[in-house]
């Protein structure tokens, strides 16, 4: 059952990316030959008006076949065939498909988050003698900063910033009841910004050990499943992020309590990630809101934006080489295997991974690789800006054998991840 869902998402962005194309194109007045979900030998068709509507045996993608572009115009005059057409209009076609995935995947975001809610910001621990010491205790939910709403660690900072030097209010909600405080950040030459000197999180830690894996480095020094660390170097710790911040500054003993006695345990030099791998802390309960429309459109925008601006440090070190090529690529059964995941994990992560795949179907299409949206943008830019067009013969065939090596690529990396399903 889990795999007809797993498929019928996966057709239902492609149909939405090729609507894109399809209605773009019928906007702007170029004929539509075919509308196709998947490849291979048609199962059902219809066709209405100038357009055949069809269904394919292998649904691993889609495409619109627009007159004209692979040399047949089907008695469709010249002036509506995709040749027939400005290049401004061939580019707005091009770019209509990874658009459609771009757009819904906001909208499946912004309703996500408002049917679902998302765990506001919490104090997940303060830096001992700074200013947040008095103002803040653990576990605080976080409303607002310097009078704006924040929901992720990343928009305090700025926050607080914007607000600096004096004092900073903070909208909080502690034991259930709504307060407000303000703190005066200080100066921190190091980091050149001002600080309060607290941590921020949408899950809270605390420092007592859950789980811990054997031969772990916690387990190694002698901690075991239950035990709470109380302090470290002296400085008490009242949550995880707290320790982690004592291990940062270079802190390698700590005073554990374990059935009412008390342990001081030396710890190794590795570095904090390393010291804590292996282990799982308590936590406590998340707090869960949804967001006002506006909120959860800045919310979905702000993810948008950070994945392409990831996307494009991605690239960029899979050009220098410090990523390599075979860990970057997944195809339709590796993208199958990551949404079965999500469809099981329910609620908000699946929906926020559908919106995901939709990105990541229009940064794909985006690539200028013969056959891609990407590709046909590029040649129509290159008409624009030099006023000369490529043959639409040589065109054509640049984007056939482009093909062929997206098919053959997709055999291979299906391949590839058949055998690590397996494996």
């Amino acid at each position: 059952m889990i795999w007809l869902l797993v498929l019928a998402t996966l057709l239902f962005l492609v149909t939405v990316h090729e609507a894109g194309h399809f209605l773009a194109a019928k906007l702007l007045g170029m004929a539509v030959e075919e509308f196709a979900i998947g490849f291979g030998p048609v199962v059902f068709s219809r066709r209405r008006g100038e357009t055949r509507y069809s269904l394919r045996a292998f649904p691993i993608g889609g495409f619109v076949r627009l007159a004209g572009e692979e040399g047949t115009t089907q008695g469709v005059p010249f002036e509506r065939t995709y040749y027939g057409r400005p290049a401004w209009v061939r580019l707005f076609v091009s770019l209509a498909g990874p658009v459609a995935n771009i757009l819904l995947a906001a909208l499946i975001a912004v309703g996500a988050l408002m049917g679902f809610g998302l765990p506001r910001l919490q104090v997940a621990g303060v830096v001992p003698e700074k200013p947040a010491e008095k103002a803040l205790k653990l576990g605080d939910v976080v409303l607002k900063v310097g009078g704006r709403e924040v929901w992720l660690w990343d928009e305090v900072g700025p926050a607080i910033q914007a607000s600096s030097p004096g004092p900073v209010p903070f909208d909080i909600i502690r034991d259930g009841e709504r307060l407000r405080v303000e703190i005066t950040p200080e100066w921190d030459p190091t980091e050149g910004r001002y600080l309060v000197g607290a941590y921020f999180s949408t899950q809270v830690f605390l420092p007592k050990l859950e789980g811990l894996e054997p031969g772990s480095p916690l387990h190694q020094v002698g901690l075991r499943p239950g035990d709470v660390i109380k302090g470290a170097c002296g400085h008490g710790v009242g949550s995880l992020a707290e320790l982690y911040g004592e291990l940062e500054d270079g802190c390698r003993s700590l005073s554990v309590s374990r059935g009412g006695e008390r342990l001081e345990v030396a710890l190794p030099s590795l570095d904090p990630d390393a010291l804590l791998s292996g282990a799982s802390f308590a936590g406590l309960p998340q707090v869960v809101e949804r967001p006002g429309p506006g909120a959860a459109i800045w919310l979905a925008a702000r993810q948008v934006a950070q994945f392409f601006l990831a996307l494009g440090q991605f690239l960029g070190g899979l050009v220098r080489g410090s990523i390599p090529a075979g860990q970057a690529v997944s195809g339709p059964v590796g993208l199958a295997g990551l949404l079965s995941q999500g469809l099981q994990a329910g609620g908000l992560a699946t929906f926020l991974l559908i919106a995901f795949i939709s990105l990541n179907l229009a940064a794909f299409n985006l690539l200028p690789i013969p056959a891609l949206d990407g590709a046909r943008m590029c040649f129509a830019l290159f008409e624009l800006m030099t006023r000369r067009r490529v043959s639409p013969a040589v065109e054509a065939a640049i984007h056939a054998l482009g093909f062929l090596l997206l098919l053959g690529l997709m055999l291979l990396v299906t391949w590839r991840d058949i055998m690590r399903l397996v494996g």
